[in-house]
């Protein structure tokens, strides 16, 4: 892959929800109840991330005895609340919150960390007027899905912002109002000169 020094194993869990892996594991927006997509999971996260209120990205987090961060209008136990720019150290993991435009939330947020010597940037729920450029991504994980989200093309704008190593699809296909071709992407934002990873749900890589 893009990424050299130490391998990281991303496993993609459906939806917007990512399990990140070396020594300790991250999971990013868990939703498995009620999402007939998602496979079972029964992993013990080091780390719980969730980016917004909304039941599609944080409904299971409550169910890991972890540390989970949110924003200010989540609630779980053993949670750090972080607001857009806080910056801190957990776990030895550099993590930064980031804002979003999903207008349907009362906080929208992203995550940009390092983990394992990979800069990662998890966009959550966001239309294209809430990215911002990030330097040196070496991953991002980028919603398509559109009506909530950016769709394919606006990604593709993303794209052209952040500039990542690597871009991996995410938010589409769980409902009918956000069906999107992550192959297209793919292909869209080869011919662009990106390098994407489309995974298949329960996929799992190293970068």
């Amino acid at each position: 892959m893009v990424c050299g020094g130490v391998k990281l194993r991303i496993r993609y869990l459906s939806h917007a929800c990512f399990e990140l892996k070396n020594g300790k594991t991250i999971l990013i927006d868990p939703y498995f109840e009620g999402n007939d997509l998602a496979p079972d999971y029964t992993g013990r996260p080091d780390l719980v991330l969730v980016t917004h209120e909304h039941f599609d990205h944080g409904v299971d987090a409550a169910r890991f005895d972890c540390t989970k961060i949110s924003p200010p209008n989540c609630e779980y136990p053993n949670r750090i609340e972080m607001k857009v720019g806080d910056r801190m150290e957990v776990m030895g993991i550099p993590i930064e919150m980031i804002n979003a435009s999903h207008h349907q939330s009362g906080y929208p947020t992203g995550y940009v960390f390092v983990f394992e010597g990979k800069k990662i940037a998890h966009l959550g729920d966001t239309y294209l007027d809430g990215v911002s450029p990030i330097e040196n991504v070496d991953i991002l994980f980028c919603p398509i899905g559109g009506h909530f989200t950016m769709n394919i093309d606006e990604a593709l704008e993303a794209l052209k912002i952040i500039q990542p190593k690597l871009a991996i699809p995410m938010h589409y296909n769980t409902f009918p109002e956000i069906q999107a071709d992550p192959l297209e992407f793919k292909q869209k934002a080869e011919e662009l000169g990106f390098q994407v990873l489309a995974l298949e749900i329960d996929e799992e890589t190293e970068v």
